[in-house]
């Protein structure tokens, strides 16, 4: 019986660490995907979508 449970053991450990590590990448790709949409500006002026605030025709100086 011994046997049954070392096996069992050597199968669901690989199983559950993959799981673990699957998980942890997911939530990466989320709270990445949650970082570009949040560096994303609307300009006021042109209404474009634009990395920074800086890059607004409103904000050059002339």
């Amino acid at each position: 019986m011994s046997g049954k449970l070392v096996a069992a053991a050597v199968v669901a450990l690989p199983l559950a660490v993959g799981g673990i590590v699957y998980a942890s990448t997911q939530a990466k790709s989320a709270e990445q995907a949650q970082q570009i949409e949040a560096a994303i500006y609307t300009c006021p002026l042109t209404g474009e979508e634009l990395p920074c605030p800086n890059c607004c025709p409103l904000n050059d100086e002339k």
